[in-house]
C-alpha cells in the first residue's frame, strides 16, 4: 500500500533527500518550501505522514504542528 507523506522543509537538499529515501519505500510524496504552504496543504488533502522542520519561513514547524492537532482529524 502506497502511503502519502507530506514534506515540510524549506531547505532544497534536505526535502530533496527526504523525499527520495521515501520514494524508495514506495511513498507518494509532496514536498513544500514554506510553512504557509506547508500548512495549507496539510489542511488540504489527508497524509499518512507529515515530516515537518521546525525552522520554517512564513509558519514556523511548532505552530503549524499546533495548528494541526487543534482539528479533530489529526
Amino acid at each position: 500500500m502506497t502511503r502519502k507523506v507530506l514534506v515540510i522543509e524549506d531547505q532544497k537538499d534536505i526535502g530533496d533527500l527526504i523525499q527520495l529515501q521515501l520514494k524508495d519505500i514506495d511513498c507518494r510524496v509532496k514536498v513544500a518550501r514554506d510553512g504557509v504552504v506547508g500548512l495549507a496543504e496539510a489542511e488540504s488533502k489527508a497524509y499518512d505522514l507529515i515530516v515537518l522542520d521546525l525552522m520554517l519561513p512564513g509558519i514556523d514547524g511548532l505552530e503549524i504542528c499546533r495548528r494541526l492537532r487543534a482539528k479533530a482529524n489529526y
